[in-house]
């Protein structure tokens, strides 16, 4: 269970505290078939995930049940954690065309790794760059009889006429792979939301795409990923370099006052120890260093890897450039150097040509940033439209139902403005659309595992949020008076 314990892909199992012991199971309800305490919500992680959408350390939506530690495993008593080393960051001046070769040299290696004798195998096939550092180096692997005897099929999702699409297709069609494409439905966004529901709530069931329909359409070996390539390979996260990314502690608010104030009060001493308790057990020397370590172990390890730990259900399921060879090697080098470049110097490795397809980022070929583009959509979903159109009153109905309000954690006057805000002024981001879609979710693990809220709210005991305290961004520019107007209808 803990083979790959100290790569950042990890798949972290379930575990309690059992007088002095822990028992440890891969899924969450495996483990709570054999746990027998109470089933009792944690506020703290429902705080963290509203505001970040993922938990911090090794919480769950369950009180006295925990992921397993980051880059941890048990010893052999199983009473304690024991840690792998990790590699500190360190300034390294390397030039990026001799990175670019040593990281393609590490990739071959990691991919020949989690491939071994294996034959039938997917890759998660996009219209970036990652899935396509991985596609090239296991196409030099199979032209160079590295790897013999393979059947590799693409598997891409999105809306047809994106650029993730078509780039995908073009990408598989060019290696003579085969390619299966997916599209995400409101029927399979309502799946995701009891998909997100049975695997605990760790994630927006946004998040999870087409990943259910893959897991159930495919009998592969092993698929393979490139999810961590941004953040190992070009140092970035969310489009942003490591040396700008901001700690996670920032900017953690009640969002839309839909939490009773005090319960978010005194909430926030625990999440600034869950990200503090990591920072004694991996101190670094500048913040930015430190930012980097909190962004793998908080937001890759608990919201990518939940979401794509589905696939691990049918088949096994691995994320290339997590390897502790290759991160740890990408770590060690100025962040300066972990740039657009290696992946360009990347491309001359390959033996069949891909550079000429365009970044579903730009519609541009990589590393130009001017020039004509292409006829493709960016976004390869319609999500937005989908809830706001096609399922709304399906999600407010569980959003508002009697297993939200029994938690006695919500305000639910303020969750009645939410969605009254969302009908008559609709956002054109999903920033409030993934977290009612995560509270439908929500609703749907309490009934499924018969979770237990808090002890009931006296009157008068917590402060009451009114609409007008919610502060939803894209309400900004709307006056007060249109407010009250719409919330007296």
């Amino acid at each position: 269970m803990f083979q790959k314990y100290n790569h950042l892909g990890f798949n972290n199992p379930y575990y309690y505290d059992y007088k002095g012991s822990f028992i440890i199971k891969k899924n969450l309800s495996d483990l709570l078939d054999v746990y027998d305490g109470q089933r009792r919500i944690d506020p703290v992680a429902i705080i963290e995930l509203l505001n970040k959408n993922y938990m911090f350390a090794d919480r769950t939506l369950i009180q006295d049940i925990h992921r397993t530690p980051w880059l941890a495993k048990p010893n052999k008593l199983l009473n304690k954690w024991e840690y792998s080393r990790v590699t500190k960051h360190d300034f390294l001046d390397v030039p990026e065309i001799e990175i670019a070769k040593t990281l393609f040299q590490k990739i071959c290696s990691e991919i020949q790794l989690y491939i071994g004798d294996k034959k039938r195998i997917g890759v998660l096939l996009s219209g970036g760059m990652d899935s396509r550092m991985i596609a090239g180096s296991l196409d030099y692997l199979m032209k160079t009889n590295n790897l013999i005897g393979l059947e590799v099929t693409g598997l891409t999702w999105g809306n047809e006429e994106t650029r993730d699409v078509v780039y995908a297709k073009e990408i598989a069609a060019r290696l003579n792979w085969s390619w299966k494409h997916y599209k995400v439905t409101a029927k399979d966004l309502l799946n995701n939301i009891k998909e997100t529901a049975i695997h605990g709530c760790e994630y927006s069931p946004i998040h999870l795409h087409a990943i259910p329909q893959i897991r159930d359409d495919n009998n592969l070996d092993v698929i393979l990923a490139g999810s961590y390539g941004d953040s190992v390979g070009r140092a970035e996260y969310s489009g942003r370099k490591v040396r700008f990314i901001k700690p996670l502690l920032q900017n953690i608010s009640n969002i839309g006052g839909i939490i009773h104030q005090e319960i978010f009060n005194q909430s926030m001493k625990y999440i600034e120890n869950d990200i503090n308790l990591y920072h004694e057990q991996f101190p670094e020397e500048k913040q930015y260093m430190q930012n980097e370590l909190d962004y793998q172990i908080h937001y890759m390890r608990r919201m990518l890897n939940p979401c794509m730990e589905l696939l691990t259900e049918k088949m096994e399921f691995c994320q290339v450039f997590t390897h502790p060879d290759v991160y740890g090697y990408m770590w060690s080098i100025n962040p300066e150097r972990r740039n657009n470049l290696v992946y360009k110097n990347m491309f001359q490795e390959f033996i069949t040509k891909l550079d000429d397809i365009p970044w579903a980022r730009t519609g541009l070929e990589y590393g130009r940033k001017k020039g004509t583009l292409d006829s493709f959509r960016k976004d390869h979903h319609t999500y937005d439209t989908i809830i706001k159109k096609e399922i709304f009153d399906e999600i407010k109905n569980l959003v508002l139902s009697n297993e939200i309000k029994q938690l006695n954690i919500f305000n639910q006057g303020a969750l009645k403005t939410l969605f009254k805000l969302i009908k008559y002024f609709p956002p054109n981001n999903l920033v409030y659309l993934e977290k009612i879609v995560w509270l439908a979710s929500l609703t749907e693990m309490i009934r499924i595992y018969k979770l237990e809220g808090l002890e009931s709210v006296k009157s008068g005991q917590y402060k009451s949020n009114k609409s007008l305290s919610i502060s939803l961004e894209y309400f900004f520019e709307q006056t007060k008076k249109i407010v009250k107007f719409i919330l007296n209808k």
